[in-house]
Parts: C-alpha cells; sequence; structure tokens
C-alpha cells in the first residue's frame, strides 16, 4: 500500500470518527432538551423529540407507537399527576452510532421536593430516584429523533418491585417477605 492510500485510509476513518462524535453531541443534546422539557412540564417539548412512528415505554404506562399516541399519554397520563417541581440529572451517556441510527444508555436522578398528603403539598428536599433510559435513535432529514424509548426507576425500588407490591405495602426501600417473621 502506498503512503498516499494509507493516509486517504486515514483521513477517512478520521473523518468518520468525527462524524460519530458530532452525531453523538446531538443525540445528548437531543436527550438534554427531552430532559429539560420533561423538568419544566413542557409536555409538547417532550413529545417532539419523537419521530412520527416512535415507541415509548415509560415505567409502568405500557407502550405506546406514534407521536400522536406518545403525545397523547403524556397528555392523559403523565400531565395530571406530575406537577411537583422535581429536578432532573441525566448522565452517564453511553452512545454508539450506526450511520443514521443509534442506540443510547443514560442514567437519569429525579430529585424529589414535593410530596401530595392530606393535607396538601408537602415540600421535603432530599428524597431522589434513579432511572435508566434506554433509546434507538434515527436521524430524520437531518435531526436526530427518538425512534425508541424504554424507561424505569430502578434505585432505590424498582418499578417492577413497586408494581407487585400487595395493596397497603409501604415503600421503603427493600421489601421483606411478610410472613418470614412467623416461620
Amino acid at each position: 500500500m502506498s503512503v498516499v492510500d494509507e493516509l486517504l485510509e486515514r483521513v477517512t476513518r478520521l473523518e468518520q470518527q468525527v462524524h460519530d462524535l458530532a452525531a453523538a453531541k446531538e443525540i445528548q443534546e437531543l436527550q438534554q432538551r427531552y430532559l429539560r422539557a420533561l423538568s419544566d412540564r413542557n409536555w409538547d417539548g417532550v413529545a417532539e423529540a419523537y419521530a412520527e412512528d416512535a415507541i415509548c415505554d415509560i415505567r409502568q404506562h405500557g407502550p405506546h407507537r406514534g407521536r400522536d399516541a406518545i403525545a397523547a399519554m403524556i397528555g392523559d397520563e403523565l400531565a395530571p399527576v406530575v406537577k411537583s417541581k422535581d429536578g432532573y440529572v441525566l448522565s452517564s451517556p453511553t452512545i454508539t452510532v450506526d450511520g443514521d441510527t443509534a442506540y443510547g444508555e443514560f442514567i437519569w436522578h429525579r430529585f424529589i421536593c414535593e410530596f401530595r398528603t392530606s393535607f396538601g403539598l408537602m415540600r421535603v428536599w432530599g428524597p431522589w430516584s434513579e432511572g435508566l433510559y434506554k433509546v434507538h435513535y434515527r436521524r430524520i432529514d437531518g435531526e436526530w429523533k427518538i425512534s425508541n424509548l424504554w424507561t424505569r426507576v430502578i434505585r432505590p425500588d424498582h418499578d417492577d418491585d413497586v408494581a407487585v407490591m400487595p395493596e397497603g405495602a409501604v415503600i421503603g426501600g427493600g421489601f421483606a417477605d411478610p410472613g418470614a417473621e412467623s416461620r
């Protein structure tokens, strides 16, 4: 292989790396805008992050297909219950770009500050939850969009554990077998 051929090959590899790094940055910015819209309760902004034919599976709401169905789920199920002024931090991104598609995983932390009680709204600083986003992206007309999003709370109490809790159980960071003490 000639020196020129080697240089051309090297330039081609570097161009691909720059392309992939720029795409990963654009995807991180999309995900940050998505989270900012969520934090600001800008439900239209949340829905806008999705491709027209996207799939969204948020926690116990089940999968929804298509931006219109996702926007309806947000309006019907999330907006009426997510009213507190919680803060969010998105971290630990891993993004793999493959042309005009990509896959990413992110950790988010929700810092809960308000709780509804029988006496009204109570503000408490400190409680938190940690979640995991698994997201597929697609570049559409030069713009990255979410094509498939799956998210669950994973700490301190995993969404799947909370979903199967018996009625009247208290969420508290680990579930004991109620009959274990009598055995």
